[in-house]
Parts: C-alpha cells; sequence; structure tokens
C-alpha cells in the first residue's frame, strides 16, 4: 500500500534529516497529518514546512507534490499553523494508527516528539481544539481535489 507507505515514513522522519529547525510561526510544529477513516480505508493529508504538501489513500490513490502548485500554498500553511496553535491540546503519542471509519485523527510531528489527537467526527463539537485543524484539514482537501480536477482536465485537452 503505498500511501500506507509514504505516510510510515513520514512519521519515522526526524526534522533534522530534512533540514528543519523551530521558525517563528512555527516554533514547535514542523509537520501535520489529517487522517480520515472511510468505509473503504482512510485517506491522509500531509504538510510539511518545507511546503510538501500530499495527499494519499491507504487503497493506493492520491497526489505527491502539491505544494508545489500556488493555488495550494494557503491552505496548506493554514492547516500547518493551525495545528501548531492546538498541538498542546494533541496527547504526545509513539504510535499513530489509522482512524476507523466516521472517525479522523490530526497527528503533529514536533521537535519534542509526536502528538496526536483522535476523534468520532459525530461527537466532534465546535469546542474542541480539533474542530480547527478539522476545518483547516478539510479546506486543503478541498483545495486538492479542485488542483487535481484542474490537472486532470489540462491533461484531457
Amino acid at each position: 500500500m503505498p500511501g500506507v507507505d509514504l505516510r510510515a515514513k513520514l512519521l519515522g522522519t526526524r526534522p533534522q534529516e530534512v533540514n528543519l529547525r523551530p521558525t517563528e510561526q512555527l516554533p514547535h510544529v514542523w509537520a501535520a497529518l489529517l487522517d480520515i477513516g472511510m468505509a473503504n480505508g482512510s485517506a491522509t493529508v500531509a504538510v510539511v514546512a518545507d511546503g510538501t504538501v500530499s495527499m494519499y489513500t491507504s487503497t493506493g490513490g492520491g497526489m505527491i507534490g502539491a505544494g508545489q502548485h500556488n493555488v495550494i500554498h494557503m491552505p496548506a500553511a493554514r492547516f500547518l499553523k493551525t495545528v501548531e496553535a492546538i498541538h498542546d491540546s494533541l496527547e504526545p503519542a509513539t504510535e499513530a494508527p489509522l482512524p476507523q471509519a466516521g472517525e479522523a485523527a490530526v497527528v503533529a510531528l514536533t521537535y519534542e516528539g509526536m502528538r496526536r489527537g483522535h476523534v468520532e467526527l459525530r461527537l466532534l463539537s465546535p469546542k474542541d481544539p480539533l474542530a480547527r485543524a478539522w476545518v483547516a484539514g478539510q479546506d486543503l482537501v478541498t483545495a486538492l481535489r479542485e488542483l487535481q480536477e484542474s490537472l486532470e482536465k489540462k491533461s484531457s485537452m
């Protein structure tokens, strides 16, 4: 499963290996993932502070290298900054299992280690810090889908 392999590779990466250091805007978080459980598997959106953005599914589909497209920069940065803002509300974690259908998880890769929040979507409250990351992540998913549709339309011309 290529998507799961890429996700596992990112989760096993240290920020020093990709030359990332804390910045004023991102003093703690160097990468963030939104994992979404679906009936037929899961989808992951991953954003790294170096501008890398990818979306992939456990069934093998996805989009790698989306961060090179200008339309992705703003929603990706917003998602990363949102996870930075809520990272203290996420639990320290040593593992990040994929969520089941109807669930979502936010994973923050910080300079101090991994943090994770997990929620059943039907129980997600607007007051929950995860709701902010969920909304920012969904905005990014929408931008990625629109980009994919645009690229497919161009390639079919």
